[in-house]
């Protein structure tokens, strides 16, 4: 019996540390200077899977991570290093986003509250630090295996955001920025792979602009 509650509250304790380790380097943007980043991935794929009366319907969605590369550092960091903290906003956050993909609190409890999957063809902000920062970007498409990449510097001044564009591209071992930040995949020249080309502007926002809600053809 004691074997049994001790295994239990071994199983408990691990499913609650990955909750956990989920969310410890993340921040949540306390946006006082109305900085964001703007993005939308225009769909590339089967746009079928929006008719509205399909009996299986699924929302063509890609992952985005965002990270800020946090200069205060401290032990065991070395002086001049960075910590990464995601700063992808919550679920909540996009609760009236109407995209289709708001998760349950059960799906959020285990697999963390922080929204890093998205639809295509829909527009997002997410709220970015004012001032000079470094950031790591990711966007992945799981399933036709395409990723990517970018690892810029905004200095941005109050009431200016980023607006991301991104599309599609097949990166040969010349052209991937990848091979600059980690290494090549491959040691054949004319290997290509599937990714995307990342390119950032810095715009001063509309007066009175509001973010978007997404307009799919679906019922969220």
């Amino acid at each position: 019996m004691k074997i049994k509650v001790l295994s239990i509250i071994l199983i408990f304790l691990f499913l609650f540390s990955g909750c956990l380790s989920v969310h410890y380097r993340g921040r949540k943007i306390e946006n006082h200077k109305n900085n964001f980043l703007k993005f939308e991935v225009k769909n590339f794929k089967e746009r079928g899977n929006y008719e509205p009366h399909r009996f299986f319907y699924k929302v063509n969605q890609y992952r985005f991570i965002l990270m800020w590369l946090d200069p205060d550092v401290y032990f065991p960091y070395p002086k001049g290093d960075t910590i990464p903290r995601s700063i992808n906003p919550s679920e909540d956050y996009y609760i009236n986003k109407r995209d289709g993909l708001t998760r349950t609190k059960i799906d959020q409890f285990f697999h963390g509250d922080r929204r890093d999957y998205f639809a295509y063809d829909c527009e997002y902000w997410m709220p970015l630090l004012s001032g000079k920062n470094e950031y790591d970007f990711y966007i992945i498409d799981e399933n036709e295996g395409r990723k990517e990449g970018a690892w810029p510097e905004f200095d941005l001044p109050e009431d200016h955001s980023v607006r991301m564009k991104i599309t599609p591209a097949m990166r040969t071992k010349g052209s991937d920025p990848a091979n600059r930040r980690t290494g090549w995949y491959s040691t054949d020249p004319e290997l290509t792979r599937k990714g995307f080309i990342i390119e950032f502007t810095i715009e001063k926002n509309r007066p009175g602009e509001q973010e978007p809600v997404c307009d799919l053809g679906i019922e969220s």
